[in-house]
């Protein structure tokens, strides 16, 4: 009995690391031949789904336009010119000769001169409207323009002509010339101009100015303004000078 069931012996380490060996070389040729088939398979067509990089897709291409035979356009059978009728000829007249009135007559052009400054202007304060001081007699029955004359370092300037002119109600016009220095009651260089026996009531009817005494302007024209009050009777305009002449 014991000579039918003799045990087997036992393998040995090496032949079971052999046979390890020889399993991992077989499952490596099997995986080494898997992948080639899938390589072949994504090589084959790109677009299969276990490629983890699929070829973009490409946008198809407009193709080049077939030339066609454009059909040749052809006008109609009535498609003729008619002739038009010439225009007549007609005699053109000869121009005329067109009178120019000369009843209007017409503005005279002159040119506009360049605002200069003038070698004197008005004092700081004047004109002013004050009571007569220079003839206390007569008081309220009077009406005068006066003044002085200051050159450009202050000092009364004597021998300058000053024009007075325009118009106050119930006088004739006024055309007078004064000098300066001829009134010393009011100043060295004082002018006085007595031009009523009663105070006048007027607005911009009167003007003043200086000149050379050959009748070149030394200042601008000056309007004055004056009252028929009785404390109002007397208008000061003193002058000073800005510039050389």
């Amino acid at each position: 009995m014991d000579e039918q069931f003799e045990r087997r012996p036992r393998m040995s380490a090496g032949t079971l690391g052999r046979l390890f060996l020889n399993l991992l070389t077989f499952l490596a040729l099997l995986a080494t031949l898997i992948v080639g088939i899938a390589f072949f398979v994504v090589f084959i067509n790109p677009q299969w789904e276990i490629n983890p990089y699929p070829p973009p897709t490409m946008i198809p291409t407009l193709g080049s336009p077939t030339p066609s035979t454009t059909p040749a356009v052809t006008l109609p059978p009535t498609w003729t010119l008619t002739p038009t009728s010439a225009l007549p000829v007609t005699e053109t007249p000869e121009p005329t000769l067109t009178l120019t009135p000369t009843g209007t007559p017409q503005p005279d052009i002159t040119e506009t001169s360049v605002a200069v400054e003038m070698p004197f202007a008005l004092q700081i304060g004047s004109p002013a409207r004050i009571q007569n001081f220079v003839d206390i007699d007569a008081g309220c029955d009077w009406m005068g323009v006066g003044g002085q004359i200051f050159n450009l370092d202050g000092d009364p300037i004597i021998a300058l002509t000053v024009h007075l002119a325009g118009e106050l109600e119930g006088l004739d016009p006024i055309d007078l010339y004064a000098i300066t220095g001829s009134a010393p009651d009011l100043g060295p260089g004082g002018y006085l101009f007595m031009i009523a026996d009663h105070p006048i009531d007027s607005e911009d009817t009167l003007w003043i100015q200086l000149d050379d005494g050959s009748g070149n302007p030394l200042s601008d024209v000056i309007y004055l303004e004056t009252s028929d009050s009785c404390t109002e009777n007397l208008i000061l305009v003193n002058w000073r000078q800005v510039r050389e002449p």
